[in-house]
């Protein structure tokens, strides 16, 4: 138990923003997201340097995309390459089926490449993140519990939402086949830290639970379903945005940062 704890503090504290990786193959995919059916944006060759930013997964290594990679972000939210709302985020094609790789800050200045269709195709940002396979570089070994093969604290792939409520609204009500709409009178993307055990809620939502009384529920998430997946069943600690929908009297939280619990099993 020990040994996990102390785990999970050094997790806390890593930081890899100056770390670097070598590509030891060529024609290696440059992902989306760390899975191999994620969109392909780039292929790295033999001898190439990328900046580590992520040393969770066991499988991948989340490196900052090189600068021939295209990102985008909705056309709306920005005005003379400046970012107009509190968070922005950073997609890997231009529309919300894409994977969010990153995000913006408000007064944020982006280089433009393009636009299309409502979508600003941009340069790479210093928070944004791409995926390359562990296999094929020379990095240092995952950051991860000994004891468990995921990752106790991480940054969520999908780091926040926009500047309101609208798009996790919408794509909400398209996958659960309900409306569900903004509540004017609540505060929208307010910062705030819940816990309690992951369980799903319908085919979008998840919810946290009460570890102790599992029919009380604490509040709704909305994060990376694949991680949501992985999470499911454990105790965590979730610090993210909150939002409010109109007859929901629970907020929604996406998440930023996921803390997990050590789960003490009784002898016998």
């Amino acid at each position: 138990m020990k040994k996990m704890l102390f785990a999970l503090i050094a997790l806390t504290a890593a930081v890899y923003a100056q770390d670097t990786v070598k590509v030891t193959g060529d024609h290696v995919s440059l992902r989306a997201a760390p899975e191999t059916n994620a969109v392909l944006l780039d292929r790295a060759m033999t001898g190439d340097e990328l900046i580590l930013k992520d040393n969770n997964n066991p499988d991948w290594v989340g490196v900052l995309p090189p600068e021939v990679i295209d990102l985008w972000v909705s056309s709306e939210f920005v005005s003379s390459n400046t970012v107009l709302p509190e968070i922005l985020n950073i997609r890997s094609g231009p529309s919300l089926s894409h994977n969010v790789v990153g995000s913006a800050q408000k007064g944020d200045l982006l280089t433009v490449r393009n636009e299309v269709a409502g979508w600003t195709k941009i340069s790479p940002t210093s928070n944004t993140v791409v995926w390359i396979s562990r296999k094929y570089v020379d990095a240092p070994k995952p950051v991860m519990m000994e004891l468990a093969a995921f990752q106790a604290t991480q940054t969520v792939a999908q780091v926040s939402a926009e500047p309101t409520v609208q798009e996790i609204m919408t794509e909400a009500s398209a996958t659960a086949q309900k409306k569900l709409t903004v509540d004017p009178a609540k505060p929208q993307g307010v910062e705030g830290t819940y816990s309690g055990v992951l369980q799903p809620s319908d085919d979008r939502l998840y919810k946290l639970v009460d570890d102790h009384f599992t029919d009380v529920i604490v509040c709704y998430v909305d994060g990376n379903k694949a991680q949501m997946q992985t999470f499911t069943g454990m105790k965590l600690e979730i610090i993210g945005k909150t939002y409010w929908a109109e007859k929901m009297d629970l907020p929604v939280i996406r998440p930023v940062r996921i803390k997990l619990f050590a789960t003490i099993t009784p002898n016998g």
